[in-house]
């Protein structure tokens, strides 16, 4: 399990959120998407079916404390979109639309938001991953990201906890730069090195 110290939206493109030169949503050949992907692999195997509810929401929290820390620290791109505070922004805006999330988050373990928001999470470098290529590596990354998408949802219905989903917009068509992608790991390592015009 992680340590704590250690959408996209249906209008606004997920990689320009984080850096102005992406092209589509999510994007991982560009930096930003490459940050996201780097940092949600860390957060693979948290949640498994068969956990009672107040390990799974303990988890949820702590996930989701590590993330938005991070998002923070996150580069913003020259719009004024951009940055890990306008992906906090989305999911917050998209979670909180829901009649059943309204009253959710009223609660004071705030498990479903938790929950949605982590899966938002998965949900965006799950795309920005099988976005980046068809090989062993990145579709194995791929399986790994919906496996945890599988999992909350999963709790969610073994515990009766609503969780809403976010919405993203697909990403269009890979161009030839993404045949200079990196692997998985090398993205691990760097995130953030390799471009769209590398």
């Amino acid at each position: 399990m992680p340590s704590p110290s250690s959408l996209l939206f249906s209008t606004i493109p997920i990689v320009c959120l984080l850096f102005n030169s992406c092209f589509a949503a999510p994007h991982p050949c560009c930096p930003g998407s490459q940050h996201l992907v780097a940092m949600m692999t860390k957060y693979i195997g948290t949640f498994s079916t068969g956990k009672d509810e107040s390990t799974v929401c303990a988890n949820a929290g702590n996930a989701v404390n590590a993330i938005k820390s991070e998002l923070n620290s996150m580069p913003e791109c020259q719009s004024p979109n951009g940055g890990g505070s306008g992906i906090m922004g989305e999911i917050d805006a998209q979670l909180t639309t829901s009649v059943h999330m309204k009253m959710e988050i009223t609660n004071d373990d705030g498990c479903a938001y938790n929950l949605g928001f982590v899966r938002a999470m998965f949900d965006m470098a799950k795309s920005a991953a099988g976005h980046a290529g068809k090989g062993a590596e990145w579709n194995k990354l791929t399986n790994d990201f919906d496996n945890q998408i599988d999992a909350i949802d999963t709790l969610s219905t073994e515990l009766t906890i609503f969780v809403p989903n976010v919405h993203f917009q697909d990403p269009r068509s890979a161009n030839s730069a993404h045949k200079k992608v990196p692997s998985p790991s090398d993205v691990r390592t760097n995130p953030g090195e390799y471009s769209a015009a590398n």
